[in-house]
């Protein structure tokens, strides 16, 4: 007789064994979920203590306000400098979804806010079609190279634009002399 055929007849004679192959398949499947689970477990505890943090919740540009959520990450996976308080506040850098906030990325409000440290910042008549807060600049008096430079404001027909305080006196001069040229650059 064909094997089968052979275990077909067997079962359908005595019931209880195929119950009972159900029920050692039930138990082994429940025991392979209840040991992937401990696994789970036990790599969440290997990370260690967890951590509130803000992340965005979309894509932020400079200067707009922070759209974020609180979140408990693993300590080992929160930056330095997370911001562990709701960060009402402006964007001073691109933010991308998802990405944890950090005090590097929160300014205070207004364009101020978006200043660098030890830089100061020109108005400069230019065409702001061609120009968003936070765009890096090559800033130029003529064919002279001026400094390093950062959109933090827009305005109809101007930028403002902040550059290392050093270079403050040819940037006023270039100015005065109405001789100020902006060039786009893709960072710092």
């Amino acid at each position: 007789m064909h094997q089968l055929a052979w275990a077909r007849l067997i079962m359908a004679r005595h019931p209880w064994i195929y119950w009972l192959a159900i029920a050692v398949v039930a138990s082994l499947v429940s025991l392979g979920v209840a040991r992937a689970l401990g696994d789970v477990d036990a790599a969440r505890r290997s990370w260690g203590e967890q951590q509130a943090v803000w992340m965005a919740t979309d894509a932020i540009e400079p200067g707009d306000a922070i759209t974020a959520e609180r979140r408990n990450v693993p300590r080992a996976v929160a930056p330095p400098g997370a911001v562990t308080d709701n960060p009402v506040a402006i964007a001073r850098q691109r933010i991308g979804s998802g990405e944890i906030v950090t005090t590097a990325d929160v300014a205070a409000a207004g364009s101020a806010g978006l200043i660098p440290a030890g830089w100061v910042a020109f108005t400069v008549s230019a065409s702001v079609e061609h120009f968003a807060t936070g765009d890096h600049l090559g800033v130029y008096a003529g064919d002279q190279f001026v400094a390093a430079g950062l959109v933090v404001d827009e305005g109809e027909s101007d930028l403002v634009v902040a550059i290392p305080a050093g270079a403050a006196p040819a940037m006023a001069a270039a100015l005065l002399a109405d001789a100020v040229t902006l060039a786009l650059t893709n960072g710092p």
